[in-house]
């Protein structure tokens, strides 16, 4: 082989090896790059739709779900003249938080009425250019009346909430806003204004819970900022996902507001305590706050929403509160907003849920203190065993969250979305609690004047357990976007299914009527003890209830906060396919647990606290509550003034007063009846309940006074009675009933000389008055002056007229006439005088009665 071939050779294999070599480079060098451009981080919009991850997160809808029937009937209902909010905006944060509504059956006549939060207007116009908060009256019939006579109030309003804070059996309101806490006190339907625990700040949401098991609700309000609109300017701005955000609609631009506990001293005065028992949660930035017994101690919880601060999570240990948030993982740092409890998968414990603002996720916290194995959800009225509900106080048990919403299908879902008012309900009554959350942006529109984005709400359907469906894009009016802030829940229409109420910064409120397929419901009402331990006048606020259907527990609260708002005490249990409640256990406040037989499903029960039986309660409208009053009312009167008939008498009247609690003349007369039948407590009661609801009722303090006199055991029952008698007469001083009963219990003391002034007063102002001359007659003849009393006697014979017959000679039929009337304390010694004019023998029984003058 020659030289030059050899080395032809070579430098041919030298190329080939060259272009390997930079074909290699070129390929490692393509390849790296593609690697890096894989890792990078792509740059996304928070709450950006992207098909490869909202598609697999959201999940498929179910066969099953069922289809979302709500109609909007707030015009129809009489509510659609509402507005929250007057004029155009300024760009600054109270125009924009919103308002509450608030559910209570204020008027006492079976069916929740409605508060309306008015959150004002433009904050550089006039108050009397701004919205006012306004009361409406359910009538029972599906429709809505304005209570013309509330006060009005034009505040930058935010949240309201009812409880009797003076125990008078009566709903009271408190009404927070900017520079606001306002108490309405409700005398007997109609409202008297309390501006004493105002102060400067922007005070949000406010909740009722009785924290120290005193049987009287204490108030929480939250504070959010130290609002101060001069401070930046609305012309500064910074941006927020690619929006400018003025500088006066950033709540990071202003310093936290400390909170409130008003603690009720009892018949409502109040002491602010948030700093001595550790909640007044001063770097909170706090919007809503949750009464909730999450450690089943029996001692009411507290947690609070903080936007863009740590959540706080206070758990009651009796003369404190212990801040646990951070060991029970749910003092997390996000933009809170609305607060919802409720025992979602049925393990024997309550969850808790929060909305947040854009991009942040709502968050489910699942609670871990029971102890549940694990298994497959089941529907209602299948056989389990249930979880252990209801242990009395004890040491504190270990309480830890976990956050369930991405694997629940309640994270992704909402990150385009800003969350608000939220609560738990059963809305299709298949055993399972569903969600509902309100929506509506804070960011501002690019128009002018501006305006804020409205968003759609969600409707999540709970699949048993496994996770939640967004059922609100299937029905226009839940599809439609809103500017929503305030919800609560209540059913309005006594249908047996839950309805929404929610309040929204570009309508007014909207109400949705519930049309969906349903299954088996029970609701309850809880009558609680009052403060005075009186049975039935309270009105449930933080019992447990717990129904056991077919060896499932489902567990329900009185009490919610969602978001500025309160929704209905009225507690519903979706039941599936059962056909009622095999046992119901209520842990009333304070732990103590009792349990009822099985109520059947499709009606509504009462639980008075005490009793041994609940009572089911027909659903009348406000025409067949007035027939049905009224039908019992007379068939009453007919029982005692035709048929004689006591017992019956009053088990009539004590029906129809619970048809019209503040009917008098049946409270009037249910008291004598139990008088005449020897029940003189249960007389005095009624008496008590007739002078409470009517302070102005002269009758009802004379007949107290009558009954505790008869009955008097010692001179301290004698003296109230005179007390009560003086009421009586000062407010009606022409009626001489009074005066001859005032007579009658001074003679009882020994005043001879009181009774006897007390008794020509009375026979001055009513000649016909017998038993002012009789005991005037008896009173001289026991001084022995003989003339004077036989002339009195004689007074009295012409008093009571030629056709007088004493009782003793009565004739057939007069007796029962006269049973509905009332006796005094020594009336029967005149009713039963034979007319003789001889004073011994007139007045030989009532001196046996009475003894000798000053004895």
């Amino acid at each position: 082989m020659k030289p030059s071939q050899h080395w032809g050779r070579r430098q041919r294999r030298l190329r080939r090896a060259a272009w390997a070599v930079v074909a290699v480079a070129v390929g490692a060098t393509v390849l790296g790059l593609w690697l890096r451009s894989r890792s990078r981080p792509e740059t996304r919009r928070p709450g950006e739709d992207l098909a490869e991850i909202t598609t697999r997160l959201a999940g498929e809808l179910p066969a099953a779900a069922p289809e979302p029937r709500f109609t909007d009937v707030t015009a129809e209902a009489g509510l659609g003249s509402f507005r929250a909010f007057a004029g155009g905006r300024s760009s600054q944060l109270p125009e924009d938080m919103g308002a509450g509504l608030a559910w209570g059956d204020f008027d006492r006549d079976g069916d929740d009425d409605l508060f309306l939060v008015g959150a004002g207007g433009t904050m550089t116009e006039p108050p009397a250019s701004w919205a006012p908060s306004e009361l409406y009256e359910n009538l029972g019939d599906g429709t809505f009346r304005r209570e013309a006579a509330f006060p009005e109030t034009r505040i930058l309003g935010m949240s309201a909430a009812w409880a009797d804070a003076d125990g008078d059996g009566w709903l009271d309101l408190v009404l927070t806003g900017v520079d606001h806490v306002l108490l309405f006190w409700n005398r007997q339907g109609s409202f008297e204004r309390d501006d004493s625990l105002s102060l400067p700040g922007y005070w949000a949401g406010a909740t009722w819970g009785d924290f120290d098991n005193d049987r009287d609700p204490d108030l929480y309000v939250c504070g959010y900022v130290r609002y101060a609109p001069g401070r930046g300017g609305s012309q500064r701005v910074s941006s927020q996902y690619d929006t400018a955000v003025p500088y006066t609609l950033n709540p990071a631009s202003f310093e936290p507001e400390r909170n409130l506990l008003f603690e009720n001293d009892g018949r409502g005065s109040f002491t602010e305590v948030a700093a001595l028992y550790g909640v007044s949660n001063p770097g909170g930035r706090s919007l809503t706050a949750l009464w909730h017994d999450f450690d089943d101690d029996g001692r009411l919880d507290l947690y609070v929403a903080n936007d863009i601060s740590d959540n706080a999570l206070y758990l009651n240990r009796g003369s404190t509160f212990e801040d646990a948030g951070l060991a029970a993982w749910v003092a997390d740092y996000r933009g809170a907003m609305g607060l919802a409890a409720g025992d979602w998968n049925r393990d024997g414990d309550d969850d808790l849920f929060v909305t947040h603002w854009i991009a942040q996720e709502n968050a489910l916290y699942d609670s871990r203190l029971r102890s549940v194995p694990a298994s497959a959800p089941r529907p209602a009225g299948e056989t389990a065993v249930p979880p252990p509900t209801g242990e009395p106080a004890g040491p504190p048990r270990p309480l830890t969250f976990s956050d369930v919403a991405a694997p629940t299908g309640l994270g992704q879902i909402a990150l385009q979305a800003v969350g608000w008012g939220t609560e738990f309900a059963d809305f299709d009554s298949d055993g399972w609690l569903d969600l509902f959350v309100v929506n509506g942006s804070t960011f501002e529109t690019a128009e002018q004047p501006p305006r804020l984005e409205p968003q759609a709400p969600f409707l999540l359907w709970n699949d048993g357990g496994k996770r939640f469906h967004d059922l609100a894009p299937l029905a226009e009016p839940l599809a439609r976007a809103r500017v929503g802030r305030g919800l609560a829940l209540s059913d309005y229409d006594a249908d047996g299914d839950v309805d929404i109420a929610l309040m929204t910064l570009d309508e007014g409120v909207v109400l949705l009527r519930n049309d969906m397929p349903q299954g088996r419901w029970l609701e309850l009402v809880l009558r609680s003890r009052g403060a005075d331990g009186e049975a039935g006048s309270g009105f449930g606020d933080g019992a447990t209830a717990t129904a056991t259907v077919g060896g499932l527990a489902l567990r329900r609260s009185v009490g919610s906060a969602s978001y500025l708002s309160q929704s209905s005490r009225t507690l519903h249990f979706g039941l599936g396919e059962a056909a009622g409640v095999d046992e119901l256990e209520v842990r009333w406040p304070g732990g103590e647990t009792l349990s009822y037989g099985g109520l059947a499903a499709d009606a509504r029960w009462e639980i008075v606290e005490g009793e041994p039986a609940a009572r089911r309660v027909d659903r009348l409208s406000r025409r067949e509550r007035v027939t049905a009053f009224w039908e019992l009312q007379r068939a009453a009167m007919d029982a005692v003034k035709i048929e004689g008939d006591l017992p019956k008498a009053i088990g009539l009247f004590v029906q129809a007063l619970e048809l019209n609690p503040d009917h008098e003349d049946s409270r009037y007369y249910l008291a004598n009846c139990l008088a005449a039948v020897g029940d003189p407590s249960g007389a005095l009661a009624q008496l008590e309940k007739l002078t409470e609801r009517n302070p102005m009722s002269h009758r009802g303090y004379r007949r107290w006074a009558q009954v505790r006199a008869m009955n008097a055991s010692g001179r301290d029952d004698l003296e109230a009675a005179v007390e009560a008698l003086e009421r009586a007469l000062e407010l009606n001083p022409e009626e001489t009933g009074s005066l001859i009963s005032l007579g009658e219990v001074d003679l009882m003391l020994g005043d001879d000389a009181g009774a006897e002034e007390r008794l020509e007063w009375a026979c001055r102002s009513n000649p016909r008055a017998v038993g002012g001359f009789f005991l005037r007659a008896y009173i001289s003849w026991r001084r022995g002056d003989g003339a004077e009393s036989v002339r009195l006697l004689e007074a009295a014979r012409e008093a009571r007229g030629s056709e007088w017959k004493p009782e003793g000679a009565a004739a057939e039929g007069d007796v029962k006439a006269r049973m509905h009337q009332e006796e005094s304390p020594l009336a029967r010694y005149w009713q039963t005088w034979d007319g003789t004019p001889d004073p011994d023998t007139a007045f030989a029984a009532l001196h046996r009665r009475l003894g000798p003058a000053g004895s």
